[in-house]
C-alpha cells in the first residue's frame, strides 16, 4: 500500500470535514472509523446553529426542522417561552448529518475505512504508522506523512504522542420516546434536575422526542428522575438499558500539535463548554487544520514547528469562548433550585429576554454571557464571582 499524505483517526464530523477539505486540496487522505456505519449510536441533541450550513457549505439533507422558539422550564415547572426574531437553529438527524459529511469526503477523493479500529499510532522515521484491526479481525497497517487524532474523548494516542488531552468532563445521557404534542424544543434547569448542567426534550420526526441531559454525576439515575418528573406517563416504557451514556470533554487542552500529528475536535477540547456541543467548533477547527496542513504539504514539512501554527490560529479563534463558557457553566452549577427560580422570575420582568434576542448567537456565546453577568443580581450571592468575570473579560478582551 502506498503512502498517504494524511491519516485521520476517527470519522466524526471534525475528521470527516477535515478529510473533505484536505482531499479537495489534492492531498491523499485516509480515514479510519471504528464503527461499521457512519454516525451510528451518537448521543447528541441534534441542534446546530442555522448558519453552519452556509458557513461550511453543507447540504440540508439532514435537517428535520428549524427552531425559532423554545421553552425553558425550572425544576418546579416554572416556564419561560422564548421567541427569537428569526430561526436561530436547526434540529438535524445526526446520523444523516454525519453521513452527508462522509459522502462529501468520498466525493472529494478521501478514502474512508469503516469497521477499522486503530490500535496503535507511532512515529517511524519520516512518517506515521497506523495499525488497525478490521471487523474481520485482520490487522491493517497504514503509513502517512502525518496523522490527525479526531478520536473524541479517547486520549491514549494523545498521551503516547506527547499531546494534551481533555481532563474535565460532563456526562451525557439520552434516549428517544414516542409522544403526542411534542412540538417545542424544551430545556430543563435545576440542581434537582441535572446537577452541573441542564436537560432537554427535542422533537425529531413526527411523534418522536429526543430526551437527554448532561450532568456532573450519575447520568442514568438523573435521567430516570427526569422522566419520572416531567414525563411520568412514560416511565413504564423505560428501562435503564435503553439510555445511552457518554462523557463530554470540557475546557482547554494544553497542547494539540506535535511531530507529524495534531488533535482535532473533542480530542483537542474544541467543544462549546456551555452546552457540550462540539460540531460547530470542530468544523471550524477542521478548516483551520486543513489550511495549515496544506501549507505544510507545500513546504514539504510536517514537523512540530510547522504544525504549531494550527494551535495558534484555533486558540485565537475560540479560546475566549471556551474559557468564558467553562467559567459560566461552573458558576451556574453553584446555583440552588431556589436561586434558579429567582433567575426565572427576573428573566420575566427585567429585560433579560430582549438582551438575549439582541445579543444571542447560538455558536458564539461569550459576549452574551458577559452582558448577562453584569445584569443578573443573584450573582452577588456568590462571593468573588463578579470579580472573576471582570478578570476574564479584561484578560481576554
Amino acid at each position: 500500500m502506498g503512502m498517504y499524505d494524511v491519516a485521520i483517526i476517527g470519522g466524526g464530523p471534525s475528521g470527516l470535514h477535515a478529510a473533505s477539505l484536505l482531499a479537495r486540496k489534492g492531498l491523499n487522505v485516509f480515514v479510519a472509523e471504528k464503527k461499521g456505519e457512519i454516525g451510528s449510536d451518537v448521543i447528541c441533541t441534534g441542534i446546530v446553529g442555522k448558519e453552519i450550513f452556509q458557513e461550511f457549505e453543507l447540504g440540508l439533507d439532514s435537517v428535520i426542522r428549524e427552531i425559532r422558539s423554545a421553552k425553558l422550564v425550572s425544576s418546579s415547572g416554572n416556564t419561560i417561552y422564548y421567541q427569537h426574531p428569526s430561526s436561530f437553529a436547526c434540529i438535524v438527524d445526526r446520523q444523516k448529518f454525519d453521513q452527508v459529511l462522509a459522502e462529501d469526503a468520498r466525493r472529494s477523493g478521501a478514502e474512508i475505512s469503516l469497521g477499522t479500529c486503530v490500535t496503535d499510532v507511532s512515529l517511524d522515521n519520516n512518517h506515521v504508522k497506523v495499525t488497525a484491526q478490521t471487523e474481520g479481525m485482520s490487522t491493517k497497517t497504514i503509513s502517512a506523512r502525518m496523522a490527525i487524532l479526531s478520536t473524541g474523548i479517547e486520549s491514549r494516542f494523545n498521551r503516547k504522542l506527547g499531546l494534551g488531552f481533555p481532563q474535565d468532563f460532563l456526562l451525557g445521557a439520552q434516549a428517544e420516546m414516542e409522544i403526542v404534542n411534542g412540538n417545542s424544543a424544551t430545556i430543563f434547569f435545576g440542581k434537582s434536575v441535572a446537577p452541573g448542567a441542564f436537560a432537554w426534550a427535542v422533537p425529531t420526526s413526527e411523534g418522536r422526542l429526543r430526551v437527554g441531559l448532561v450532568t456532573s454525576r450519575e447520568p442514568r439515575i438523573w435521567f430516570e428522575n427526569l422522566i419520572k418528573k416531567f414525563f411520568p406517563e412514560k416511565i413504564a416504557d423505560f428501562h435503564l438499558g435503553q439510555i445511552r451514556v457518554k462523557a463530554i470533554a470540557q475546557g482547554l487542552v494544553t497542547k494539540t500539535f506535535g511531530e507529524r500529528v495534531i488533535a482535532l475536535g473533542e480530542a483537542a477540547g474544541q467543544v462549546k463548554t456551555t452546552t457540550g456541543g462540539g460540531i460547530y467548533f470542530g468544523l471550524l477547527c477542521s478548516r483551520i487544520a486543513s489550511e495549515v496542513i496544506h501549507d505544510c504539504y507545500k513546504a514539504g514539512s510536517f514537523d512540530s514547528r510547522s504544525l504549531a501554527a494550527y494551535e495558534k490560529i484555533w486558540r485565537e479563534a475560540i479560546q475566549k469562548e471556551i474559557l468564558i463558557g467553562h467559567l459560566a457553566r461552573k458558576i451556574f452549577s453553584l446555583f440552588t433550585d431556589n436561586q434558579i427560580e429567582k433567575l426565572f422570575e427576573l428573566a420575566k420582568s427585567d429585560g433579560i429576554l430582549p438582551l438575549i434576542q439582541t445579543n444571542g448567537n447560538f455558536d458564539w456565546q461569550s459576549g452574551l454571557i458577559l452582558e448577562l453577568a453584569k445584569k443578573v443580581p443573584p450573582l452577588n450571592t456568590f462571593s468573588g464571582i463578579r470579580k472573576k468575570i471582570s478578570f476574564f473579560e479584561n484578560l481576554l478582551s
